[in-house]
């Protein structure tokens, strides 16, 4: 018979206990695991719900519990690939302590839209890696028992708990190198949309290179990296090295570098941020900063899940560090002026820079 909307019907806990002969509540306590039953009234029930596909509902579950084990992911675009891992190890990370991500979608302005949603799921606790929040939403979060875990930017409230990488140091690394290859025109290439690990990536290369470089700022978006670039390394002013506040950005830096034949890095130095996977591969051998994903994910579900077991816990703000990863887009050109005492790696392996 062809299927026709309307024909499917949602297996219930009462449909379950009709085929295995048992009550509701027998049921409910050999799916949860919260109760005893006879093992033949377990076998009966398992054999039920494997025949009917039953699936216990979280959302019902809730009514009756304190937890949904439900964990919010605010999020955005996936088009990063840092963003993409960073999903893939919450998701991972949240699933062995037995909660499930929900991913939402971030909004855009001064509202809060991501993170009110929430509510919406009754999720125990909210990870905001994109998008906004305001103090007076944390707060709201707070009053209800339901923690708050920012990435990649700092609030000051109430139960909010912040992980952001050392941008600044990292920039300062970065522009280091720059001043070592002897650089005088230096770009920074950041996002359209003015973020906080932007501006202190900008800060921290700018506050470095003061008096010893001229640097200017480009906005961009993914989509248009490619085409702003090839203007930026075809102009009268072609600078000498490029940061960019990620290595999605570098890519197309290095691609645009490629179309109009420059050397890198003999013609042009380019540093990004986060150590990607395509940041090692031969095709783009790229100097970057390492955000390492799998660190930043495992202090947030440590985090939150600490902080559901004891919310009063007083306030973190955690740093991650951003060790400069060398590579084949940077001259290894040493000042004899310049600090040595880096933490450096070169090409994955563990060195210094200006010994």
């Amino acid at each position: 018979m062809p299927y026709t909307q309307g024909m499917m019907k949602r297996v219930t806990i009462k449909d379950v206990a009709v085929l295995a002969g048992v009550s509701p509540a027998t049921v409910s306590r050999v799916v949860s695991g919260d109760g005893q039953a006879s093992p033949e009234a377990a076998a009966r029930v398992r054999a039920a719900t494997d025949k009917l596909g039953y699936r216990p509902s979280v959302m019902a579950r809730s009514l009756t519990q304190s937890s949904t084990q439900l964990i919010a992911l605010v999020m955005g675009s996936l088009r990063n690939p840092f963003d993409a891992a960073l999903v893939e190890a919450l998701s991972a990370g949240f699933f062995k302590k037995g909660k499930r991500l929900l991913i939402v979608p971030a909004g855009h302005g001064d509202s809060d839209p991501g993170a009110m949603i929430a509510l919406d799921y009754q999720t125990d606790g909210v990870v905001v890696a994109a998008g906004h929040i305001s103090r007076s939403a944390s707060e709201r979060l707070a009053r209800l028992g339901i923690p708050v875990i920012l990435f990649g930017r700092m609030l000051e409230a109430p139960g909010v708990d912040c992980i952001v990488a050392d941008n600044i140091e990292g920039a300062r690394r970065a522009a280091r190198v720059f001043f070592r290859s002897g650089a005088k025109r230096v770009v920074v290439v950041r996002r359209e949309r003015d973020t906080f690990s932007d501006d202190e990536r900008v800060e921290g290369l700018r506050s470095a290179l003061q008096g010893r470089a001229d640097v200017r700022t480009v906005k961009t978006s993914l989509g248009n990296c490619f085409a702003n670039a090839l203007m930026l390394l075809s102009g009268p002013e072609r600078p000498e090295a490029i940061f960019c506040v990620n290595d999605i950005l570098a890519v197309g830096v290095l691609e645009a570098a490629a179309s109009v034949g420059l050397r890198v890095p003999d013609d042009l130095s380019v540093i990004g941020f986060d150590d990607i996977p395509a940041a090692s591969s031969p095709s783009y051998n790229l100097t970057t900063l390492r955000l390492p994903v799998d660190e930043v994910a495992g202090w947030i579900v440590q985090r939150l899940l600490r902080r559901l077991d004891i919310p009063a816990l007083p306030v973190e703000m955690h740093r991650v560090p951003t060790p400069l990863i060398v590579r084949g887009s940077t001259r290894r050109v040493v000042s004899a002026t310049a600090p040595v005492h880096d933490h450096v790696t070169a090409g994955g392996a563990p060195g210094q820079v200006g010994k």
